[in-house]
């Protein structure tokens, strides 16, 4: 069972101001590299899944266990094709499995219900950062949830275009001797603008989240087919899209950009997460 936080309208409690897109985006499209400034992403997870008493939590893409080993709850299960685990992936869980395999070899074969004890409360994506694959794994994902569970996509923020090559290869040569040196987050923005676009009916709630953002999503409908039945159409009309930063300016344009501190707090906790 998910805690609900009750809201308390009191002026303390009221919801900071979103950031606004252009504060984000504009420096970086005029070659000022800039940072975002909201809570590290794995404080945010870490936080919310003590807030909401998770149970059942899913990691795809754990490699060295940064944010697995930080989420406490009941039941874990994490998925990536070479582990590389230098952190204590087993504390603040009572049961604990992982899997060594691809994530779409993992949703086939694993029945993942069975193994948390019923459906996901927390699932997190941090997978291979090309939009089709992380398109897979949250569809998948969202199979196994509940309507009001969340799952959180990493890296679809980026703060500058040396991350953005669709090969980590290339990005890594890109960024080589710059402030952002090996980071990578491909083109997995686009999975953000999929949703808005074909799964108007999700709640989708992006924040500031150091390095390269955080993104949510509930009101999970699991009978819900349309990603994977039109699956193939979507990534041919999303594979022509620019994977510049200028487009990333023209989407998230039209999608606030929260703090992190709007949902870490009870008021707003209840406002944009209400379990």
């Amino acid at each position: 069972m998910i805690t609900e936080v009750l809201a308390r309208d009191t002026a303390a409690e009221r919801p900071e101001a979103p950031v606004h897109p252009v504060e984000v985006i504009s420096p970086i499209l005029a070659g000022h590299p800039t940072e975002l400034g909201g809570e590290y992403y794995v404080t945010v997870l870490k936080k919310l899944a003590k807030t909401r008493s998770v149970k059942r939590y899913l990691e795809v893409g754990v490699c060295k266990g940064d944010c697995f080993s930080q989420i406490a709850c009941d039941r874990a299960i994490g998925v990536d094709p070479a582990f590389q685990l230098s952190q204590n992936v087993t504390s603040g869980k009572k049961d604990v499995r992982l899997f060594q395999m691809p994530s779409d070899a993992f949703f086939d074969e694993v029945d993942v219900k069975e193994a948390l004890g019923g459906p996901i409360d927390l699932a997190f994506l941090d997978g291979l950062h090309q939009f089709e694959y992380l398109l897979r794994d949250f569809y998948n994902t969202e199979r196994l949830c509940a309507p009001r569970s969340l799952i959180a996509m990493h890296d679809c923020l980026p703060v500058g275009d040396t991350m953005m090559p669709r090969s980590i290869s290339d990005a890594l040569r890109l960024s080589r001797g710059t402030r952002h040196e090996g980071w990578w987050t491909g083109d997995v923005w686009k999975v953000v603008a999929i949703l808005r676009k074909y799964r108007p009916d999700l709640r989708v709630i992006c924040l500031d989240a150091p390095p390269t953002g955080l993104v949510f999503v509930t009101n999970l409908d699991p009978d819900n087919a349309t990603l994977s039945r039109d699956y193939c159409r979507i990534v041919d009309e999303f594979a022509a899209v620019p994977n510049t930063l200028q487009s990333v300016a023209e989407f998230y344009g039209t999608l606030p950009i929260l703090p992190t501190s709007a949902i870490l707090t009870g008021f707003d906790h209840s406002l944009y997460f209400r379990a």
